[in-house]
């Protein structure tokens, strides 16, 4: 389970027994992953609305602030490092990422993450909060090298966005419902690519695993040159072939209307 939504039902769990405010499903999950040849990016955004937005700021006041019923700058600042920290613990303890089955080639690199000011002020005012976070891995060697599938946990029946590469075929999907793909073809002087972008909704095991393989690029025929041009065999050729000297004395003499003398031996 994701840090933060274990935030989210403890301070959920700390408004109910304090304030008996009823909760409704007013918070909202989603992936976005993107993957790269030697590294990738998984952000996420949470949106809090209505009582759970209230119930978000009472447990950030109660819990990390000092409890006086007003958020301020220094107790949100607080906050961010403890939301890093808890997707850190999480990621460390169980990698939400795996090739071929493993999570031996994929190691956590950094994770940023931006806080909603609307969280600021008065805990029982009515609003919206959508924070922002990014975890960023990177890979012991190239994606096709490693293997031909990849894993993902992410929180059951959120939404997901899934892009791979240029030069990658997808095989198979599994764990993500309702899926679409859409497919971006890339055309270079020298080859044609298709970028792959799945769109989706994450199963209740959470679970998600993509096969892939390289795929086959389209070689775009030779241009044809331009105008006339010696082929190189003929170009050695000519330059093979014997030539008479150059006679600058006798050139001279012509330009001065003296003929030179010939040899009649």
């Amino acid at each position: 389970m994701k840090p933060v939504l274990i935030i989210w039902m403890m301070a959920t769990a700390i408004v109910i027994i304090f304030t008996s405010i009823p909760v409704n499903a007013d918070f909202n999950w989603e992936n976005n992953i993107t993957v790269y040849r030697y590294n990738m990016t998984w952000e996420y955004t949470e949106q809090y609305t209505g009582e759970d937005f209230v119930l978000y700021k009472c447990y950030i006041d109660s819990d990390i602030g000092n409890d006086d019923g007003y958020i301020s700058a220094w107790e949100l600042f607080k906050f961010d490092p403890i939301t890093r920290k808890s997707f850190y613990d999480s990621i460390i303890d169980n990698m939400d990422v795996r090739i071929n089955g493993s999570s031996g080639a994929v190691h956590l690199q950094e994770i940023d993450s931006s806080l909603s000011e609307s969280l600021l002020g008065r805990i029982y005012g009515r609003g919206e909060a959508t924070n922002h976070y990014r975890i960023m891995y990177s890979f012991d060697g190239g994606l096709t090298e490693l293997g031909t599938s990849i894993w993902f946990l992410a929180e059951p029946e959120s939404n997901v966005t899934i892009t791979f590469p240029g030069g990658i075929d997808i095989t198979s999907t599994g764990g993500i419902e309702n899926t679409t793909a859409i497919i971006t073809t890339t055309t270079t002087t020298t080859m044609q690519n298709s970028t792959t972008m799945l769109i989706g909704t994450v199963g209740f095991e959470g679970e998600v695993t993509i096969g892939y393989a390289e795929n086959a690029t389209w070689i775009l025929p030779a241009l044809e040159p331009i105008g006339n041009v010696t082929p190189m065999e003929d170009a050695e050729a000519e330059l093979s072939e014997p030539r008479e000297p150059y006679d600058l004395i006798g050139e001279m003499l012509k330009k001065l209307g003296m003929h030179p003398k010939v040899n009649l031996n």
